[in-house]
């Protein structure tokens, strides 16, 4: 039963992120996001810092 509480919270916290993402490339901000989301503010700011942490890696490799 852990197994599919484990799995729903991986996929909950996938579709924040994803929705963190694509709020923040429309341009709003760190507050914004996290209301629409029901979330911390610093939680936004963490989910956003790997995304910038990713978006640095796959430059330089380029």
């Amino acid at each position: 039963m852990t197994t599919k509480n484990n799995q729903t919270a991986d996929a909950e916290f996938l579709l924040r992120y994803l929705l963190a993402i694509e709020l923040w490339r429309a341009g709003l901000s760190q507050a914004e996001i996290g209301k629409r989301l029901g979330i911390a503010t610093g939680s936004v700011n963490a989910l956003l810092k790997g995304v910038s942490r990713e978006i640095s890696i796959s430059s330089l490799s380029k």
